[in-house]
């Protein structure tokens, strides 16, 4: 290799790994989320639309996967879901395997009854509604809105389920 494309490729390498730095995890501890070991349950107060974070398509502030809700394997989820309203968008959650491409609207629960009434019409701003589930498969599945075109517009954050997981986690980023 002549010392142009040694230059070249070291150059790309500065700008990779600046970018790569640009990206960090920190894990969080929400007052959105209430863990109960002894009885191997968590719950979640999901919002979305939380606030302006990409155009509102967000849950509690996050989008295109900037959060991941981390949980044992065998555990009870319950999630409590609220359309905060903003820009008065309808919204709705479903947890679903990570498809390719994403779905436009709807989407096929990953766990038995995962998912809000009114899927792709949405839940109206100040509306809630509440799902349970066991979350009894390992894997990382999203948290998705069903609304034609809000999933993909970035409405989408991570649900990993592990085995090594001894507590629920929540971890964040945002890109700088």
């Amino acid at each position: 290799m002549n010392t142009v494309g040694r230059v070249a490729l070291v150059s790309l390498g500065l700008v990779l790994t600046s970018w790569l730095l640009a990206v960090r995890a920190d894990e969080i501890t929400p007052a959105w989320m209430t863990v109960d070991a002894v009885k191997r349950s968590v719950r979640l107060l999901i919002a979305g639309s939380a606030d302006g974070t990409n155009g509102t398509m967000n849950f509690n502030g996050y989008g295109q996967g900037e959060m991941s809700v981390n949980v044992p394997l065998g555990w009870t989820v319950r999630v409590d879901f609220e359309n905060k309203g903003l820009a008065a968008l309808p919204h709705s959650l479903v947890i679903i395997n990570p498809v390719t491409p994403l779905p436009i609207e709807g989407g096929v629960p990953a766990f038995p009854r995962a998912l809000t009434v009114k899927l792709v019409p949405g839940l109206l701003a100040g509306e809630t509604d509440s799902f349970e589930f066991v979350a009894d498969k390992e894997g990382r599945f999203l948290f998705f809105c069903g609304v034609t075109g809000h999933g993909v517009a970035g409405m989408w954050d991570y649900l990993s389920v592990s085995k090594e997981a001894t507590l629920p986690s929540v971890h964040v980023t945002r890109k700088r």
